[in-house]
């Protein structure tokens, strides 16, 4: 194995006992040398001091290491990792270059408005919305009671209206007697007046109905309005590229529509209340994560993602990978021959994940009171499950526990289904109020102010605390979006295959095994592997090319949980 240190070819101590180690469990270091640090002799001191003089020492230095077999690995020189400074050497932790630790490293102080800044374009769009305030008692009072006094003032005038055509008509009509007809021109012209003063108050009446209708709609209900918001795909997406990474997702491919909505900003020109409601025509936030929002880096939003969807990121020459956590398993190609035994007295050992068994399986999106809508779907916000023991002997010893709970850091956003009984209440007097103004002849169609707001998202506030998650199809959540988002569905689609009768393994450590310097890169590409048949995951590997052999930690399905334990819906 050969070391380069920025283009340099360097030797450091103890060459032949240096391996590559690649760890696939939670949290882990993709790929670093078997050591902690490793220790370079003076020539490379002099190439690093050289580097800190004129990057200084924010800039990694590129650590390339070739296997015999001619496999580069690009690594990098990370001086911010307390680098020790000798008289004869230096002693530095170098990383991954473009891995899953540089990635995070990276994303997880990169703000979607630092991007923003930059240039970066996240393809915002419209998003439709609707208040639909809490206090829907007092408003159905203030509803019944205008329509109450507006339609008996209506019906007064226009019953009077008719009374005098009805006198008027019955003057002007020619009265026949002995000496010929007889035209009352008096009682004509009074009746005239009288009927165009009562018709004009009619009217008036009518448009003063009309205009207050408007404006009650207008402060009970007001007019669908839109923020803005970003796709879950393009924010990621941008965000890679913006760091030098490609992205790939099958998941959130078939996620298209899973769009963050941020929270409400205070605009540049003025505050919510210096604004009349007419007057709020602007989407009141930027259609990106701010400091404000639950997930305002890249590196935030990739892990909400990983625990909403049950996935794991991975990073292959360059390229960040999400996928549902087993996604690589039904892709593999790769297949070892470990030895299965103990070299030391020929035994097999293994062990039992049981640590991956829980007693309660916990998803909840957060509630937040701002918006009371997202306190008032409990069964979609939470999926709440229970391991069972089947037919045990005694109860008291029953051994499952541990809580595996699924905290979404977003609040799933509340569709507008229907129309509520206060809505119904006001549509009535509406469509009552454009029949009218239409056999006068005119043009209403107020009504339809409220039926267009069926499919757009409701909140009880213009302000709310807490980010939303959507699913959305032309800006508008479609009426099934539940199915795709909620809580029992992300278990359904997602998170089932965490049950340990279906996720029951047993593992076996520190197996040694012979394999090619491309067969470990093929490991590093995909972590699962065929073993006597068997595919298997592999948990951690250790290869030092030097001595032709490999180290192996891995588990293979081993059913020991099957009928014996079963899951108990509590909520979903």
């Amino acid at each position: 194995m050969k070391h380069f240190l920025n283009g340099v070819e360097i030797a450091p101590r103890n060459l032949t006992d240096i391996g590559i180690v690649s760890d696939f469990t939670d949290n882990p270091d993709e790929l670093q040398l078997n050591v902690d640090k490793v220790i370079l002799p003076r020539e490379a001191r002099t190439i690093i001091e050289s580097h800190i003089n004129s990057q200084g020492v924010f800039e990694g230095i590129p650590y390339t290491v070739e296997t015999n077999a001619g496999i580069i690995l690009e690594y990098y020189v990370d001086l911010t990792e307390r680098a020790v400074f000798r008289s004869y050497d230096i002693e530095v932790k170098i990383k991954k270059r473009k891995g899953l630790d540089n990635f995070f490293d990276r994303a997880n102080g990169t703000t979607f408005n630092l991007m923003a800044s930059k240039g970066v374009n996240f393809g915002v769009f419209d998003i439709p919305y609707v208040i639909v305030k809490d206090n829907a008692v007092e408003l159905g009072i203030s509803v019944a009671i205008s329509l109450y006094i507006m339609t008996k003032e209506f019906i007064q005038a226009a019953y009077q209206t008719g009374q005098l055509a009805g006198q008027l008509i019955q003057a002007i009509v020619l009265n026949i007697n002995a000496g010929g007809p007889i035209v009352p021109v008096n009682q004509i012209v009074s009746l005239s007046v009288q009927f165009a003063a009562q018709l004009a108050y009619t009217i008036a009446v009518l448009v003063a109905v009309k205009k207050l209708a408007e404006d009650l709609l207008e402060i009970v209900f007001p007019k669908v309005r839109y923020f803005k918001g970003s796709k879950v795909r393009t924010l990621i997406e941008q965000g890679c590229q913006y760091l030098g990474f490609n992205f790939e997702s099958n998941l959130l491919d078939n996620l298209s529509g899973l769009t963050v909505l941020p929270v409400p900003l205070r605009p540049k020109d003025g505050s919510f209340f210096d604004f009349l409601q007419n007057d709020l025509n602007f989407a009141f936030n930027y259609g990106y994560p701010t400091s404000q929002d639950t997930t305002a880096t890249l590196g935030e939003l990739v892990k909400a993602v990983e625990d909403t969807f049950n996935a794991r990121t991975r990073v292959l020459n360059g390229t960040v990978q999400i996928e549902r956590r087993d996604y690589w398993q039904n892709v593999t190609q790769n297949g070892i021959v470990p030895a299965l035994v103990l070299q030391d007295d020929r035994q097999d050992e293994y062990t039992l994940n049981t640590e991956d068994a829980w007693k309660r399986y916990f998803i909840t999106y957060r509630v937040d009171f701002t918006d009371i809508h997202t306190a008032d779907d409990y069964e979609s916000t939470d999926a709440e499950y229970s391991t069972e023991a089947l037919s045990p002997i005694n109860s008291d010893l029953i051994t499952i526990k541990g809580l595996n709970e699924v905290a979404i850091p977003f609040a799933m956003g509340r569709r507008k289904d229907k129309l509520n009984w206060i809505e119904n209440l006001l549509k009535e007097l509406l469509d009552f109020i454009d029949s009218v103004v239409s056999f006068f002849g005119g043009n209403s169609s107020t009504a339809a102010l409220i039926e267009n707001r069926i499919g757009v998202l409701q909140i009880s506030s213009q302000y709310f605390g807490t980010t939303k998650l959507l699913y959305t199809v032309a800006g508008k959540q479609p009426a099934n979006y539940k199915d795709i988002i909620k809580a029992g569905a992300l278990w359904n689609n997602y998170h089932y295959i965490n049950q340990i009768q279906i996720n029951d393994y047993l593992v076996r450590e520190n197996v040694r095994t012979r394999i090619s310097d491309a067969d470990f890169v093929n490991l590093l590409n995909n972590n699962f592997a065929e073993v006597d048949g068997v595919v298997v995951e592999i948990l951690r590997i250790e290869y030092i090319d030097d001595k032709s052999f490999a180290q192996i930690t891995y588990k293979q399905p081993f059913n020991y949980a099957d009928g014996t334990v079963e899951t108990l819906v509590i909520n979903e």
